[in-house]
């Protein structure tokens, strides 16, 4: 990758709580979201790895809560990375 000393990363489970995101075939992206997102924490943890979740249940988190999670996690630092899942839905025919 590059030569950074990798301070954290900060997982972010896309939508939740009243955001459902893209909802098909009884799926919510939240739900799929939420479930990449605590795999992701839960692992890069074991790896001893710096890591934090941005929420780690279904509750709903405005854009500036959910910048306000991610600054305080590690600060306003390039060595930090950020990893907002998301699952979008296809058009299809």
């Amino acid at each position: 990758m590059n030569d950074r000393a990798i301070k954290g990363i900060v997982v972010d489970a896309g939508h939740g709580g009243s955001d459902p995101g893209a909802v098909a075939n009884g799926l919510k992206e939240k739900d799929l979201n939420l479930k990449a997102a605590q795999y992701m924490y839960d692992r890069l943890k074991e790896l001893g790895i710096p890591t934090t979740i941005v929420r780690g249940s279904d509750e709903t988190v405005d854009r500036d809560e959910r910048v306000r999670r991610i600054l305080d996690a590690y600060g306003n630092d390039p060595n930090v990375i950020v990893i907002s899942n998301h699952i979008n839905a296809g058009g299809g025919t």
